[in-house]
């Protein structure tokens, strides 16, 4: 009788103990779990964070001498240079070109070339987006291609789009430098993007009201929430990693407030100029709901946008669809710069 109690007594305390010993693990647990941090208002530690929409307006850039480093052939009725600027302390190299025709008394209408996603071990500046360039040279304007930092010669790191605000500063620093060329109409600037390109175009546009008008072919204009959530399963380039900034401050829809301060999409009110969109519906790698989203967005804060969707049109426009979209941008460029 006296063992069999015994024996209970210890089946009772070893799950007594069980329950002990589970309870401090699930706390344990718990404690270390870290979640997403919430940004407040009032928390002075990322108030200032580089890649915000404000920062970058607190930002000065300043204007550089555009430097000829090469004559290259020229194309059908423009020259064609490589030249260099500067870009926090960094040499810049970019594609030039300039028109044959008398030049006008305030100078050329002057458009910003940004490159989309060419990896930067490959891109050369006179091999990408010939066409492209060629198409908007021949037509009257001055076209500068800047090569972002980390490509072909530039100086720097390549940081990607997304979530740094290198190549946003890139371009500004050259409509700095193109507003001081004597060629350039300092006050009929545009830009033109393609892809990742369009981003960082919508990035400039709300940060600089000098910029008058802009066209975003296949553009990653969408909203944070739209590209790390809503269609971030068919965006190829966003979903293979979660990016640091959502590991540290989760998503855009769990934590608003910090998003907001790096999203274009909550300063779309401060665009000064026209958007023309272009979106083939067969892009495998950005999808057409992004252009439609900020073509929505932008009218619905009073703007002018324009969107054409391109049927069976991928990513680069190849086909028929190339030479309509050309022709539209420069029928846009010409109405508004």
């Amino acid at each position: 009788m006296s063992k069999r109690i015994t024996l209970s007594f210890i089946l009772i305390l070893v799950a007594l103990l069980m329950v002990i010993v589970g309870t401090i693990i699930k706390k344990s647990s718990k404690n270390n779990v870290v979640s997403p941090r919430r940004l407040t208002e009032n928390d002075t530690n990322v108030q200032e964070l580089p890649v915000f929409i404000e920062s970058l307006r607190k930002r000065n850039y300043p204007a550089s001498e555009i430097a000829i480093e090469e004559t290259l052939t020229s194309g059908v009725n423009y020259q064609r240079h490589i030249v260099s600027y500067k870009s926090d302390g960094l040499k810049i190299y970019g594609l030039l070109t300039i028109p044959n025709s008398s030049r006008p008394s305030n100078g050329y209408p002057t458009i910003i070339f940004l490159h989309g996603y060419v990896s930067p071990k490959t891109y050369i500046t006179t091999n990408d987006y010939i066409a492209t360039q060629d198409g908007l040279a021949r037509s009257g304007f001055i076209t500068f291609k800047p090569d972002l930092r980390g490509h072909g010669k530039s100086q720097g790191d390549a940081t990607g789009a997304h979530f740094s605000e290198s190549y946003v500063v890139d371009t500004l620093n050259a409509l700095s430098a193109l507003k001081i060329d004597k060629d350039v109409d300092s006050k009929r600037i545009g830009i033109w993007g393609h892809s990742n390109g369009g981003e960082i175009g919508l990035k400039a546009m709300v940060v600089s009201k000098e910029i008058k008008a802009s066209v975003f072919w296949a553009g990653v204009v969408g909203s944070f929430q739209d590209m790390l959530e809503t269609y971030n399963s068919r965006i190829p380039f966003m979903r293979r990693n979660a990016p640091d900034l959502v590991v540290k401050y989760g998503s855009p829809s769990a934590n608003p407030t910090f998003w907001n301060k790096l999203d274009p999409y909550s300063s779309l009110d401060d665009i000064s100029g026209p958007i023309q969109l272009h979106h083939g519906t067969a892009d495998s790698s950005v999808p057409i709901e992004l252009s439609i989203h900020l073509k929505n967005a932008l009218e619905k804060e009073g703007k002018r946008a324009e969107l054409y969707k391109y049927n069976g049109a991928n990513h680069n426009f190849n086909g028929d669809s190339f030479a309509t979209a050309m022709q539209r941008s420069v029928d846009f460029f010409k109405k508004y710069l």
